[in-house]
C-alpha cells in the first residue's frame, strides 16, 4: 500500500473529479433536458462529491492508529486541490475545444437578451467570449478549491479516530 499522501490523493482526485466531469458531460450531451433534471444532476453531483471526500479521507485514515482533525483536513485539502485542477482543466477543454459551439451559442443568446436593456453589457459579453474558457478555468479552480476546503473542514471532524491524549 502506498504511504505517500500526495500520490494517494492524486489517485482519489481523479475519481472525485470524474463526478463533476460526468455531470458536465451529461448536461452538454443532452442540452434539451427539462430544468428539473439539471437540478437532480446537481444534487447527485453534490451528494456524491461530499460522500467521496468523506470516503477517501476515511480510507486514508485506516493507515494510522490515531488520526487527528488536522491530518484529515490536510489530506482532504490536498485531495480537493488536485481534484479542482483536474475539474477546471476539463472545463477549459470542454468550453474551448470539445463543445465550443454550445458555449458560444449560449453566450450569444445571453448577449442578445441583454442588448435591448443594456447595450454596453452586451458589448462587454462579446469581448469576454473569446476568453471564456480561460476565465472559466480560473474561476472554477477557485470555486472548486474553496468548496473543497469547506467540505474537508466539515468532513475531517467525522474521520478522526483514536485518543490523541493517550500516552505513547
Amino acid at each position: 500500500m502506498q504511504s505517500n499522501k500526495w500520490s494517494i490523493a492524486a489517485q482519489n482526485a481523479i475519481i472525485l473529479a470524474l463526478v463533476t466531469i460526468l455531470a458536465t458531460l451529461v448536461q452538454a450531451v443532452f442540452p434539451e433536458m427539462p430544468g428539473f433534471m439539471g437540478i437532480i444532476i446537481w444534487v447527485v453531483k453534490l451528494t456524491l462529491s461530499v460522500y467521496l471526500v468523506y470516503y477517501f479521507i476515511k480510507e486514508y485514515s485506516k493507515n494510522f492508529e490515531t488520526f487527528s482533525y488536522k491530518q484529515g483536513f490536510n489530506f482532504g485539502a490536498i485531495l480537493c486541490l488536485l481534484s479542482s485542477v483536474i475539474g477546471a482543466a476539463y472545463l477549459f477543454l470542454h468550453m474551448g475545444f470539445l463543445f465550443p459551439e454550445a458555449t458560444m451559442s449560449q453566450m450569444e443568446l445571453i448577449a442578445q437578451s441583454m442588448e435591448a436593456s443594456n447595450p454596453e453589457g452586451a458589448e462587454a459579453i462579446s469581448g469576454v467570449m473569446e476568453h471564456l474558457p480561460k476565465l472559466a478555468f480560473v474561476f472554477s479552480l477557485i470555486y472548486y478549491t474553496i468548496f473543497g476546503l469547506i467540505v474537508s473542514a466539515i468532513v475531517a471532524n467525522y474521520t478522526k479516530k483514536g485518543d490523541i491524549f493517550a500516552q505513547q
